[in-house]
């Protein structure tokens, strides 16, 4: 597997918005069913268009247009990546909202689960990011076909909801213990969020960049 690619799907092993979700099924009498809607419905999702993706574009990797194509779209979500770190760092983002009592849309789901809100949960907080999209780019550049392009992939989603996987497993033996994880590291989260934003999204774009100026000039040269 491409290293990129698997170094970026660590990344996404614990998310806040996943966490946050995976906790609030673990606090009903019956986490198993909705975690399994969870799962299922976010991997369907994701799955669906990381194969897409990659074995739209896999026939053209070699080709000097593709290669320049995607440097350029590294340097894209690099740019976004690093754009998104400063309005973090400066506070344009991620300022805490006033104490009005309203709730988010799907908090309030949250707060009144059933299999199909599970379901879209799994969707929403699963939906493709600079992250995602910056390992795909990263998986049609080393796949040596379609296959192994799609096992990439599959390793990718894998790491991606492992965090949701452990969870289920959990919820038949020890689902108190999990979720009082899931809370101090939720917690801790929102306490750090903004340095850990910044410092992610920061090293995550200048790595783009980088890569993306570097591969730039090879395919020019």
């Amino acid at each position: 597997m491409s290293p990129e690619a698997f170094v970026l799907g660590l990344t996404t092993v614990v998310r806040p918005s996943s966490a946050a979700a995976v906790y609030a099924m673990l606090s009903t009498r019956d986490p198993r069913r909705l975690l399994l809607a969870y799962v299922v419905a976010g991997l369907a999702f994701s799955l669906t268009i990381g194969v897409l993706v990659v074995l739209a574009f896999h026939d053209r990797d070699a080709s000097s247009t593709t290669t320049v194509g995607r440097a350029l779209l590294d340097i894209v979500l690099g740019a976004a990546a690093l754009g998104y770190a400063a309005g973090a760092w400066t506070g344009r983002l991620h300022r805490q909202p006033a104490n009005t009592g309203e709730e988010s849309w799907m908090q309030r789901r949250l707060h009144h689960l059933t299999l199909p809100v599970a379901a879209l949960a799994g969707v929403v907080t699963h939906l493709p990011g600079l992250v995602y999209l910056a390992a795909l780019n990263a998986i049609i550049g080393s796949a040596s076909g379609p296959g192994n392009g799609v096992l990439q992939v599959l390793v990718y989603n894998a790491l991606w909801f492992s965090l949701p996987i452990v969870a289920v497993v959990m919820s038949v033996y020890r689902p108190s213990v999990t979720r009082d994880l899931l809370e101090r590291g939720t917690a801790w989260a929102r306490r750090h969020q903004r340095t850990i934003v910044v410092v992610f999204c920061g090293i995550l774009g200048i790595y783009l960049v980088g890569k993306g100026v570097v591969d730039l000039r090879g395919a020019r040269a």
